[in-house]
């Protein structure tokens, strides 16, 4: 997935990664320049940086794995739909084309290309492995080769997509259930995070105000308010993480989660804290 221009030309990562960080150190410079002296004002703009310097790029990155993801679910069912029109008694490339018709979401373009190459002329493993390397996941990379070593071994090609197709479903039953079995696991983890944020505004708001910081040491309870904020952000970046990997495997997967508990944990600090 990438982020289309005027001119039509795309920004990937790394032009997009250059853009957020010229950006972000901007705001960083005005912010020590003008608004040091403002606590609130300080640690917003702070954030506010740190989330255009590496929060976009990562929710960037995660939108191209949710892309991948939804190919990846498709294609067992383009796989099915093939192997049931070759069963009629279509060929290979008229099988594939009148799957073009169907809607697949974000892998019927790649569908398209691939009935486009056939009926070129190009092979149909290489018209895999091209696909293959697009998408760039070890999963559909694992599930092409696994066509291609299957059909060069002997067999029809129906019998071979037919036989994929009951892997793959399987392999995702497998995962389903996993996700399942660790449910607990991320709901403790939200757990955690909740009972962390309440120790956090419990101190700011009865344990700092008793030690009278204001008489003696002025300085001293804005600071602690500055450094439970942070470990707010810090703890709800990373419990949203371990929380992605545990539940999809991926520490992207967990960047929603570290959304919601940052956004929530901050300002439940800021309205309680």
């Amino acid at each position: 997935m990438v982020f289309k221009m005027k001119n039509k030309k795309s920004i990937g990562l790394k032009e997009l990664s250059i853009i957020t960080t010229a950006i972000g150190v901007i705001i960083i410079y005005f912010n020590f320049t003008y608004f040091s002296q403002y606590s609130n004002i300080f640690t917003t703009l702070n954030l506010l940086a740190a989330i255009i310097i590496a929060g976009i790029p990562i929710l960037y990155r995660y939108m191209e794995y949710n892309k991948i993801k939804k190919i990846e679910s498709a294609f067992p069912r383009f796989l099915r739909d093939v192997t049931e029109n070759i069963s009629i008694g279509m060929t290979l490339p008229q099988s594939i084309r009148a799957a073009t018709e169907n809607d697949y979401g974000v892998l019927s373009p790649h569908i398209k290309d691939m009935s486009a190459k056939i009926s070129w002329g190009i092979s149909f493993e290489k018209v895999l492995i091209d696909f293959a390397k697009k998408i760039r996941s070890k999963t559909m990379n694992r599930t092409v080769q696994t066509i291609i070593e299957t059909h060069r071994s002997g067999g029809t090609i129906d019998t071979v997509l037919r036989s994929v197709v009951d892997s793959i479903n399987q392999l995702e039953r497998i995962k389903k259930e996993r996700s399942s079995s660790i449910y607990a696991q991320m709901v403790s983890g939200y757990m955690i995070y909740l009972v962390f944020l309440g120790v956090m505004i419990g101190m700011s708001s009865f344990l700092l105000p008793a030690f009278s910081f204001e008489e003696t040491m002025p300085d001293m309870q804005p600071m602690f308010l500055e450094l439970f904020r942070s470990l707010i952000v810090i703890q709800g970046l990373f419990a949203g993480l371990a929380i992605g990997k545990m539940a999809e495997g991926t520490i992207f997967a967990g960047i929603k989660h570290s959304l919601v508990l940052v956004v929530f944990g901050y300002s439940a600090f800021v309205i309680f804290g």
